[in-house]
Protein backbone atom coordinates (compact mmCIF):
# COMPACT_ATOMS: atom_id res chain seq x y z
CA UNK A 1 0.00 0.00 0.00
CA UNK A 2 1.33 3.36 -1.12
CA UNK A 3 0.42 6.39 0.85
CA UNK A 4 0.90 9.65 -1.07
CA UNK A 5 2.33 12.62 1.21
CA UNK A 6 2.17 16.37 -0.20
CA UNK A 7 5.70 18.16 1.12
CA UNK A 8 8.45 16.58 2.50
CA UNK A 9 9.16 19.46 4.53
CA UNK A 10 7.51 21.38 7.14
CA UNK A 11 4.00 20.62 7.48
CA UNK A 12 2.87 17.32 5.76
CA UNK A 13 -0.42 15.52 5.05
CA UNK A 14 -1.33 12.24 3.93
CA UNK A 15 -3.65 11.19 1.53
CA UNK A 16 -6.50 8.85 2.60
CA UNK A 17 -8.20 7.26 -0.81
CA UNK A 18 -9.49 4.36 -1.87
CA UNK A 19 -13.01 2.81 -3.40
CA UNK A 20 -14.77 -0.13 -1.84
CA UNK A 21 -16.63 -2.60 -3.36
CA UNK A 22 -18.97 -5.11 -1.48
CA UNK A 23 -20.11 -8.00 -4.99
CA UNK A 24 -21.37 -10.52 -1.98
CA UNK A 25 -18.60 -11.74 -0.31
CA UNK A 26 -17.73 -8.66 2.21
CA UNK A 27 -16.56 -5.09 1.58
CA UNK A 28 -13.37 -4.97 0.09
CA UNK A 29 -10.50 -2.24 -1.47
CA UNK A 30 -10.42 -2.09 -5.23
CA UNK A 31 -6.84 -2.66 -6.02
CA UNK A 32 -6.61 -3.57 -9.41
CA UNK A 33 -5.23 -1.83 -12.96
CA UNK A 34 -7.60 0.77 -12.32
CA UNK A 35 -7.71 1.62 -8.65
CA UNK A 36 -5.10 1.74 -5.85
CA UNK A 37 -5.74 2.47 -2.16
CA UNK A 38 -3.46 5.50 -0.89
CA UNK A 39 -2.89 5.15 3.13
CA UNK A 40 -5.32 2.57 3.46
CA UNK A 41 -4.51 -0.52 4.56
CA UNK A 42 -7.92 -2.84 5.16
CA UNK A 43 -11.62 -2.64 5.30
CA UNK A 44 -13.44 -4.71 7.96
CA UNK A 45 -17.24 -4.86 7.98
CA UNK A 46 -18.94 -4.84 11.16
CA UNK A 47 -22.52 -5.25 11.51
CA UNK A 48 -23.61 -1.79 11.48
CA UNK A 49 -20.66 0.14 10.42
CA UNK A 50 -17.30 -0.54 8.12
CA UNK A 51 -13.76 0.63 9.76
CA UNK A 52 -10.95 1.52 7.50
CA UNK A 53 -7.31 1.13 8.68
CA UNK A 54 -4.86 3.64 8.06
CA UNK A 55 -1.88 3.37 10.28
CA UNK A 56 -0.02 6.61 8.30
CA UNK A 57 1.29 8.08 11.46
CA UNK A 58 -0.93 11.00 11.59
CA UNK A 59 -1.11 12.98 14.35
CA UNK A 60 -4.03 15.28 13.81
CA UNK A 61 -7.13 14.92 11.11
CA UNK A 62 -7.85 17.29 8.43
CA UNK A 63 -10.83 16.04 6.63
CA UNK A 64 -12.30 12.98 5.28
CA UNK A 65 -14.95 12.38 2.96
CA UNK A 66 -17.10 9.10 1.91
CA UNK A 67 -18.98 9.72 -1.04
CA UNK A 68 -21.66 7.03 -2.50
CA UNK A 69 -20.99 6.79 -6.71
CA UNK A 70 -23.68 6.83 -8.82
CA UNK A 71 -25.60 3.20 -8.03
CA UNK A 72 -25.32 4.49 -4.13
CA UNK A 73 -26.38 7.63 -4.41
CA UNK A 74 -29.76 6.79 -7.17
CA UNK A 75 -30.83 3.99 -4.09
CA UNK A 76 -30.83 6.99 -1.19
CA UNK A 77 -27.64 5.45 0.52
CA UNK A 78 -25.86 8.23 2.87
CA UNK A 79 -22.96 7.82 4.65
CA UNK A 80 -21.31 9.32 8.02
CA UNK A 81 -17.79 9.01 9.01
CA UNK A 82 -16.12 8.80 12.65
CA UNK A 83 -12.09 9.84 11.98
CA UNK A 84 -9.45 8.88 14.04
CA UNK A 85 -5.43 8.63 13.44
CA UNK A 86 -5.50 5.37 12.59
CA UNK A 87 -8.88 3.59 11.55
CA UNK A 88 -12.04 5.49 10.07
CA UNK A 89 -15.49 3.79 10.92
CA UNK A 90 -17.91 4.42 8.40
CA UNK A 91 -21.87 4.05 8.78
CA UNK A 92 -24.40 3.91 6.15
CA UNK A 93 -28.21 5.07 6.05
CA UNK A 94 -30.75 4.67 3.29
CA UNK A 95 -33.41 7.50 3.07
CA UNK A 96 -34.58 9.37 6.04
CA UNK A 97 -33.60 6.82 8.39
CA UNK A 98 -31.42 7.45 11.51
CA UNK A 99 -30.29 3.54 12.11
CA UNK A 100 -27.29 2.95 10.09
CA UNK A 101 -27.84 -0.04 7.98
CA UNK A 102 -25.85 -3.56 8.24
CA UNK A 103 -23.44 -2.69 5.55
CA UNK A 104 -23.71 -6.73 4.21
CA UNK A 105 -26.75 -6.14 2.87
CA UNK A 106 -25.12 -3.26 0.14
CA UNK A 107 -24.32 -5.82 -2.42
CA UNK A 108 -23.25 -4.38 -5.79
CA UNK A 109 -21.60 -5.64 -8.89
CA UNK A 110 -20.07 -2.10 -9.83
CA UNK A 111 -21.48 0.20 -7.08
CA UNK A 112 -19.04 1.55 -4.77
CA UNK A 113 -18.00 4.06 -1.95
CA UNK A 114 -15.31 6.54 -2.81
CA UNK A 115 -13.14 7.85 0.28
CA UNK A 116 -10.81 10.85 0.50
CA UNK A 117 -9.01 12.62 3.12
CA UNK A 118 -6.04 14.64 4.43
CA UNK A 119 -4.36 13.67 7.96
CA UNK A 120 -1.39 15.42 9.36
CA UNK A 121 1.72 14.34 9.95
CA UNK A 122 4.72 15.01 11.91
CA UNK A 123 6.79 17.95 11.09
CA UNK A 124 9.39 17.11 9.37
CA UNK A 125 13.18 18.88 8.40
CA UNK A 126 13.54 17.07 5.06
CA UNK A 127 13.19 14.00 2.97
CA UNK A 128 10.44 11.79 3.76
Amino acid sequence: MATHVLATEGPRLAVISCAIRNTGAGWVLIDDAAHAPSGVSGVVQHPDHLELTHDVGAVKVSSLQVTPDEYYAARAVRCGASVGLALTRIYLYKGTSTTPVDPATLVASAGNLWVTGLLELPLSTGGN
